[in-house]
């Protein structure tokens, strides 16, 4: 047999070109479902037991990593997760207490004029370090509240799978006892002798 000799049709060099050059991209962003959610606060159960979620220490006779004076201060465990600034309820937190702190400022900037100064600071950055960790106090403790809740539905959803489970298996094994007592009946009503 012959081989085909057509030659493919490639287009223009410039369609090849800025085909190459457009990054791909996936069509749609999906949003985490919730059983993904859960996951990623609760963890994988298949994950090793001895083994800190996300830790590199293992207990059972591993070495530790040397930490460094650049790790102590970093806020950031070996540059491996979020800075400070980077942690969950720290933006919230920070921005309430800037407001807070501008606002108590300018208030007392005004009352008091700039004859005060220093007193006015003091208030300033007084109220931005009270309301700000008071926002993060609040924040982790609804954060908290949040976590203890999805444990609680992981918890919820296994016991509702379990039930369906069982649900299942006794609708199946009366289906089973239905057909069996079924094709009983069927055979006792059956004669033993034929006419043809």
């Amino acid at each position: 047999m012959a081989d085909d000799t057509r030659q493919p049709d490639n287009g223009t060099q410039d369609e090849q070109s800025q085909a190459e050059r457009r990054p791909r991209r996936p069509r749609h962003d999906f949003p985490k479902s919730q059983a993904q959610k859960m996951w990623e606060a609760l963890g994988n159960p298949k994950d090793p037991i001895n083994e800190m979620p996300g830790g590199t220490y293992n207990s059972a006779g591993g070495k530790p990593s040397a930490v460094s004076w650049k790790d102590a201060f970093s806020f950031s465990y070996q540059g491996k997760g979020p800075a400070w600034y980077q942690t969950p309820c720290a933006r919230d937190s920070l921005l309430v207490g800037m407001g807070a702190g501008g606002g108590i400022g300018g208030l007392r900037f005004v009352l008091r004029g700039l004859s005060s100064m220093v007193a006015t600071t003091n208030y300033a950055v007084g109220a931005f370090v009270l309301t700000a960790s008071g926002m993060y106090y609040w924040c982790e403790q609804r954060r908290k509240e949040e976590q203890r809740g999805i444990a609680q539905a992981v918890i919820g959803m296994k016991v509702l799978q379990e039930k369906r489970a069982r649900e299942k298996a006794a609708e199946e094994a009366a289906v089973a006892a239905k057909a069996k007592e079924a094709e009983e009946e069927r055979k006792r009503n059956q004669r033993w002798y034929k006419f043809w």
